[in-house]
């Protein structure tokens, strides 16, 4: 009896610590939070945009072209003369409540093609202009090449499809949505005059972006996702005068990375 009494008491004491163990376990799996860094390249594909340049100098314009199409630089081209298209982010998850913070920066380029027939409103020279006009290098290039550049600051989820294997392997869903400026490097030839500007705040970009989240080992990851933008260029410089812009964006991006261990 006395035998029967010390295995109960033993039992009733291992269930104890074995339950104590596993809350632990789920409180600290519960509170772990990551920080993790991501650097890749990106594709883009731009709307069609009104443009507006305005002058003071002669000649004096003030005119929009409208139904602009422009291109992007190929994503990972390096012969174009300049930095290829890049990402990047930094980012804090918190795994208990499941939701994260993250800095993302997109240094995207738009091209406007040449070639193209757009309609021309506006005055040049004090002449008042409403016509279809051809775009020539002669008459306007312009091209945000050292960057369109977005700076977004974003709310991030991620909804496990595929759950971790040893802590190693696990596939997520990630939503995320978010805002910030644009900081352009506008690069333009209107009418024979040139202006290569520095970088600055033009503006401003909301986006919505959705993807896969793969960590293929304890602290290595690779994110594919789809993000789209609307970008607001209110204000940016051109020789001797300002224009503006604004367009929605589409913009694939293929990244590789590091994940801190929670704690």
């Amino acid at each position: 009896m006395q035998e029967f009494k010390k295995t109960i008491v033993s039992a009733l004491l291992l269930f104890h610590f074995s339950a104590a163990s596993t809350q632990s376990t789920r409180l600290i799996k519960d509170k772990a939070i990551s920080i993790y860094f991501a650097f890749g390249t990106n594709l883009s594909f731009y709307s069609k945009s009104d443009i507006t340049f305005k002058s003071s100098a002669s000649p004096a314009y003030n005119f929009t072209i409208r139904n602009v199409r422009a291109k992007d630089d190929q994503g990972l081209k390096f012969n174009s003369g300049g930095a290829p298209q890049y990402s990047y982010q930094v980012g804090y998850y918190n795994n208990r409540k499941n939701w994260g913070i993250e800095f993302n920066f997109d240094h995207i380029k738009y091209i406007m093609q040449q070639f193209q027939r757009v309609r021309l409103n506006g005055t040049i020279d004090g002449e008042q202009y409403n016509l279809d006009t051809l775009i020539t290098p002669g008459f306007i290039r312009f091209e945000h090449t050292d960057g369109a550049n977005y700076a977004l600051l974003k709310w991030v989820k991620r909804i496990q499809l595929i759950p971790p294997e040893n802590q190693k392997k696990a596939l997520s869903l990630v939503l995320k949505a978010g805002a910030g400026p644009v900081i352009p490097k506008t690069n333009s030839t209107i009418m024979g005059k040139h202006k290569d500007d520095s970088y600055k705040i033009s503006g401003y970009v909301a986006a919505l972006e959705g993807g896969l989240l793969y960590n293929f080992a304890r602290s290595l990851l690779v994110e594919a996702s789809a993000k789209g933008a609307y970008a607001d260029y209110r204000r940016f410089l051109i020789a001797n005068g300002t224009g503006s812009q604004r367009w929605f964006g589409l913009h694939l991006n293929l990244l590789f990375g590091l994940q801190l261990p929670g704690r």
